[in-house]
């Protein structure tokens, strides 16, 4: 009987550590973004061990990566649209099939490469590897980029859509890389780094989002994509 009565009371600890650990994992944590001139916020990124927020600084729009989906948020009209990763890694493959089958292509945006380096750094405790942002060949900007704190599924997610691009892809489509873009590819952007001098970096990495709800609001309509 002893024995047993003491064998309750380890499993009773044992599940109060693994509630706690539960909870923990699951409670937002926030990072925020700032100018490194005038220290005016560029973003806040809110994310547990699901999901993850990206609120920019007008706060008009909001971005939601959940396990199976990216979602917009417009809080102007209250809407939302939903992309499922596969929707998008097919949206990847159809056009790089369009780059494969055209002999031409015309310029219509900016000529501009991503490079994820091996090059790697300490910010803020996490461990983060550079882009290199080329434009017309030349260096422009250095990214710095950590998936230390990124869902399991949208860093997945996000492995799986880089597998699936050309060497070269974002020139060949004149296209540019958002910070969302880079979240969903590469990580958390810590640090951005333009001719020697920081244009924004991490301000806080705080294990509390003041009660942060990360999901589409109560309300909000669903709309075409």
């Amino acid at each position: 009987m002893i024995i047993k009565n003491v064998a309750l009371r380890f499993l009773s600890i044992a599940l109060v550590f693994i509630w706690a650990a539960t909870a923990l994992a699951q409670q937002p944590k926030v990072i925020e973004l700032v100018a490194s001139d005038g220290g005016s916020k560029v973003a806040s990124i809110y994310l547990n061990d699901q999901n993850l927020l990206v609120e920019s600084s007008e706060n008009s729009m909001s971005f939601l990566f959940t396990t199976e989906a990216f979602i917009e948020i417009n809080h102007k009209d209250k809407s939302y649209r939903v992309q499922s990763y596969n929707e998008l890694q097919a949206m990847a493959s159809r056009k790089i099939d369009e780059i494969t089958k055209s002999q031409e292509s015309t310029p219509i945006g900016p000529n501009v490469e991503f490079r994820l380096t091996e090059e790697s750094d300490i910010i803020s405790g996490l461990r983060a590897r550079k882009i290199i942002k080329m434009n017309g060949g030349k260096p422009e900007a250095e990214i710095w980029v950590s998936s230390e704190l990124v869902p399991m599924k949208l860093r997945a997610a996000g492995e799986s859509i880089r597998s699936v691009l050309l060497e070269g892809y974002w020139k060949k489509v004149q296209a540019n890389l958002g910070m969302v873009e880079i979240i969903m590819l590469y990580g958390i952007p810590l640090k951005m780094v333009v001719d020697g001098r920081d244009i924004y970096k991490v301000k806080t990495l705080d294990g509390s989002s003041s009660g942060r709800s990360l999901q589409v609001p109560s309300g909000y309509r669903k709309v075409g994509n």
